[in-house]
């Protein structure tokens, strides 16, 4: 057992700020904090992903439809369909990812790596 939260060691900043929270045989958690403005741009994801809303309001779209997220509500994505994020409070966003993709690539996506 491994106990993680998305709540502690919160970072914003002018730039998303990813964290690998925990990676588990089939998924990895990985937490983006949002300063209120901050945008990533539009991209895809190899595999599906889920995007869950821990706090905060999260616009964001995809193929012409906008969708606001807010206190743990969550949305799901088939691999690479376009979508785009905009905080429109402070977020703290929890990102799962196939076991397939990586980090690194959600860090090039907002200019980290």
């Amino acid at each position: 057992m491994k106990k993680v939260s998305f709540t502690d060691k919160l970072s914003f900043g002018d730039k998303p700020k990813i964290t690998l929270m925990l990676e588990t045989p089939s998924s990895k958690e990985i937490r983006i904090c949002m300063a209120k403005g901050t945008i990533m741009k539009e991209h895809t994801a190899p595999q599906a992903i889920t995007i869950m809303l821990i706090k905060g309001r999260l616009l964001i779209v995809s193929e012409g439809e906008e969708c606001i997220l807010e206190d743990g509500e969550m949305v799901y994505f088939d691999a690479r369909v376009p979508h785009s994020l905009e905080a429109i409070d402070e977020c703290i966003i929890r990102l799962v990812l196939s076991k397939q993709d990586t980090v690194q690539r959600v860090q090039k996506i907002i200019g980290m790596a």
